[in-house]
């Protein structure tokens, strides 16, 4: 009996000592996975960085497009540079546009409120220029178009400028064809502050990048009687600022801009103001710093916005409008189209419509200052929306935009023009000038994130003119691929088709 007691003992341990070298051979439990959750405080898409309490959402998207007959420049259209000639080596009729943009927006609590930062990268291929060769790849580029930090108020880095109201981008593929402060892709470098008053009613003060268009000097002498000018010649006008050389100076102060606002069930309103710097390098094309230069002057800018609601015409319908007038802030009234750079002009035949964009115009020497003229510029935008069904939805929008110049500017410019042209000093001009827009879009929504659509846009230029629109100059031999013969200024039109598929990831 002993014995079998024994033996019972020693299995029993044995089995223990067994089980305990069975366990120490098993793997350690793992710790619990942590899973990424979804953060709803700030809408759908957002989820929590794993570790933190910072929430996160991925967004951005993919579109094609085909343009017809909107020039070299799908971004601003028929009416700005070599486009406005017209010719098989200087326009495309049919362009193509891919662009890719990836987006990203983060949201944590602090003691001062929400902390966003919110960036978008993108990219762009444009198929424009192709007389430059396959080989090279025009328009293609990646950028930065949007990276701001948002506390307590403040907005800081690039984002959407105080000064814009009305979005042309939400109703027109075309939205750079037309005239209109919005910055739009491109936006603005801000640096601003907005104070909520509550019901709705907010105010806002900032420094935001310069807005600048070029300062034009047009002679050392009073308008007209300048011996020699620039380029000479008609082809000069195909080609460069005719009515004078670019002479602007560096840009050492930035706006100043400012608004107030109201957003409430029935839609939005906005009154907003710039001030901007605009001064000039020195007298003369190439002058040093003993030239001397006229002294800077403030330019000006103010703008009126409203948006109105209409769901007694249908759901998601709404109508948008914004006026800006400007004195010295071309750029303001217009921030693409025309007013993109220096000279607008399209031709047509043996007539050519023309337009100058500087935010001033100046003459004379250090020792014989001429005069520094502001010019006045002016624009309106609206557009109405109107969704036939929750799919399919269909805008109607236009725009008009105005330049003019003082007495004194009038003659600085259509003085440099005639010296370089060799027009008799005598010859009627009027360097003022007016931009229609009207265009439509029509949008079916395949998806929730994916569309397709189709933008057609008619753009007409008042030009400014010469010899009231009367023959005055001769070539006697191709210029810039236009043929000799007589020439006139008269009126331009162009129409311009897009179509575009679109896809967003979480926009």
């Amino acid at each position: 009996m002993k014995m079998v007691k024994s033996l019972l003992l020693v299995s029993a341990a044995g089995l223990v000592a067994a089980s305990g070298a069975q366990a120490a051979d098993l793997p350690v439990k793992a710790k619990p996975v942590e899973y990424v959750k979804v953060c709803s405080l700030y809408g759908a898409g957002f989820y929590y960085l794993p570790g933190t309490d910072i929430c996160m959402k991925i967004g951005g998207y993919v579109r094609y497009q085909v343009n017809a007959w909107a020039g070299n420049d799908i971004s601003f259209g028929p009416l700005r540079g070599v486009s406005g000639n017209d010719t098989r080596v200087s326009e495309d009729t049919i362009s193509q546009r891919v662009r890719a943009l990836l987006s990203m927006d983060t949201r944590q609590q602090t003691a001062y409120g929400t902390l966003r930062t919110y960036m978008i990268m993108g990219y762009t291929h444009d198929t424009t220029n192709s007389t430059l060769g396959p080989s090279v790849a025009t328009g293609s580029n990646i950028y930065v178009n949007r990276g701001f930090i948002q506390i307590a108020g403040f907005t800081l880095g690039k984002a959407t400028s105080f000064f814009d109201f009305v979005s042309t981008a939400a109703v027109a593929y075309n939205a750079g064809f037309v005239a209109t402060s919005d910055t739009g892709d491109a936006g603005q470098i801000v640096g601003a502050y907005t104070a909520q008053f509550g019901n709705g009613f907010s105010g806002t003060i900032g420094i935001e990048q310069s807005r600048r268009n070029p300062t034009v000097w047009t002679g050392a002498a009073a308008p007209g009687t300048v011996a020699a000018f620039g380029t000479a010649g008609i082809a000069g006008a195909f080609t460069t600022n005719q009515g004078g050389l670019v002479n602007a100076g560096a840009s050492w102060l930035p706006d100043v801009v400012g608004n107030l606002r109201v957003d409430q069930a029935w839609g939005a309103a906005q009154l907003a103001g710039a001030l901007h710097n605009v001064n000039a390098g020195y007298y003369g094309a190439g002058f040093n710093t003993l030239s001397g230069h006229p002294g800077d002057q403030w330019g000006w800018a103010i703008s009126g916005g409203l948006r109105l609601n209409a769901p007694m015409i249908g759901p998601g319908d709404y109508f948008q409008m914004a006026i800006n007038y400007a004195e010295g802030a071309i750029r303001y009234t217009s921030f693409s189209g025309c007013a993109q750079g220096p000279l607008c002009e399209r031709f047509s035949g043996n007539t050519f419509g023309w337009g100058q964009s500087e935010d001033a115009v100046f003459w004379g020497t250090a020792a014989a200052p001429g005069t520094f003229d502001l010019t006045t510029s002016f624009s309106v935008f609206a557009s109405f929306e109107h969704f036939w069904t929750p799919a399919l939805r269909t805008s109607l929008y236009g725009s008009y935009f105005e330049a003019s110049h003082s007495a004194n500017g009038n003659a600085s410019v259509c003085g440099a023009m005639k010296v370089s042209m060799g027009l008799a000093a005598a010859m009627p001009c009027n360097s003022d000038y007016q931009v229609w827009t009207v265009g439509s879009r029509s949008q079916w929504n395949v998806t929730k994130d994916l569309y397709v659509g189709l933008d057609v846009i008619y753009n007409k230029l008042q030009s400014a003119s010469l010899n009231n629109d009367q023959p005055f100059f001769t070539a006697a031999a191709p210029v810039a691929n236009r043929p000799a013969g007589v020439y006139q200024t008269g009126d331009q039109d162009q129409v311009s088709v897009t179509w575009r598929v679109h896809r967003d990831i979480l926009p």
